[in-house]
């Protein structure tokens, strides 16, 4: 009996829940993500915004298109926010505490790139991975006194907006002008970069407050990357990581930091050079000549170039004024048997080197011999 009641009271409280909806809940708002890999830095008299544009919804939905791109900027006074004579170096260097509703509240929009702008602002940073670049121009004076604080965000071809990007903050310093004159020269083992140094800093003061200088380098259809490991301290530098036949680009920086991070100049003029190769290698050594009973043998020095191919070997004869060449093309051995020869009749040789882009070297020192009959 008690289990049939119990039964009975199960059933009813479950039907008085039946049919009873809950509290309404809101649509969810699908909105591009935020802005991603969102840099800011220093270059000259430029502040560079680097970032990713997203490309998904705020659900993971793929976002098929963006539409718009805006940049925020908040520009703070520093003598405003505790940054008189009174405030610590510590507090001045510290990012500012803004919190994003002060950021909302006080901030303008300092620049809107349309659709159609985007390739205007678009570099590769690497074969597959495209990011958008801004450079936001400082004013001419005064700008040391402030703090820049930047955010992004995008909006769709709905005109859907993102959130706010992370906020990036930078307080402008005074750096030099970029190095001038920025020439090349080729070598055999190296290729000389040389600039003259900056006329003064980008608030119009001199000199130039230089500690040192980095050097960017690319090949065709690749992107610039530094090549030096330390800060040059001198107004040349020996790249010497370099393959003939290849066209470079070269461009230096001048730095106002003396370790990383850089705080550097605007880009120096590109300069150019093509590694051909004209250089010679150098003429072998050691040359040995040896009678035999029926030949004369030759050996020399290897030589150590890298792209050598071969080495000629030359002869004349006592009469003879002008020599010629007895392999007809470069051997590799360096050792060689003429069996070409006459008994009693003296032989003269020298032996040229020559590398994989024909270029040979001078003759090496004459050595004569002669097969005399018994």
């Amino acid at each position: 009996m008690k289990r049939t009641l119990l039964i009975f009271f199960s059933l009813l409280l479950a039907l008085s829940f039946c049919g009873k909806k809950g509290p309404i809940q809101p649509p969810v708002i699908k909105v591009p993500q935020q802005v991603e890999n969102f840099e800011a830095q220093q270059r000259g008299d430029r502040i560079i915004l680097r970032w990713t544009n997203p490309v998904a919804y705020s659900d993971g939905s793929a976002l098929a298109e963006i539409n718009e791109i805006e940049i925020w900027l908040l520009e703070e006074t520093m003598e405003s926010k505790k940054t008189t004579e009174k405030a610590s170096q510590e507090e001045k260097k510290a990012p500012p505490k803004i919190s994003l509703e002060e950021f909302k509240e006080r901030s303008k929009l300092e620049k809107v790139i349309k659709r159609g702008e985007f390739p205007d602002y678009q570099r590769q940073f690497s074969q597959d991975s495209f990011r958008y670049e801004y450079g936001y121009e400082l004013p001419e004076k005064n700008f040391t006194l402030k703090r820049y604080i930047f955010a992004l965000k995008v909006k769709d071809r709905r005109d859907k907006s993102s959130d706010f990007s992370k906020r990036l903050s930078v307080k402008p310093r005074i750096i030099p002008l970029p190095p001038q004159e920025v020439q090349l020269a080729l070598h055999e083992d190296r290729i000389e970069v040389c600039w003259r140094e900056p006329e003064g800093n980008i608030d119009h003061s001199s000199p130039a407050g230089v500690r040192g200088y980095n050097i960017y380098r690319k090949k065709e259809g690749e992107f610039f990357n530094r090549v030096n490991s330390s800060l040059i301290k001198e107004n040349k530098y020996s790249d010497k990581d370099f393959l003939f036949g290849e066209v470079y680009h070269y461009l230096v920086r001048a730095s106002s930091t003396e370790s990383s991070p850089f705080w550097e100049s605007a880009d120096s003029a590109t300069a150019k050079i093509l590694t051909v190769d004209v250089f010679a290698p150098a003429p072998p050594s050691g040359l040995i000549l040896v009678a035999g009973e029926d030949f004369i043998s030759l050996s020399w020095d290897i030589n150590k170039e890298k792209d050598l191919l071969g080495y000629n070997v030359w002869r004349r004869e006592e009469s003879q004024e002008e020599y010629a060449l007895l392999t007809l093309q470069p051997i590799k051995e360096n050792f060689y048997n003429d069996y070409a020869v006459e008994k009693n009749k003296r032989y003269y040789y020298a032996i040229t080197a020559q590398d994989m882009n024909g270029n040979e070297s001078e003759k090496t020192e004459t050595r004569s011999e002669e097969i005399r009959e018994e």
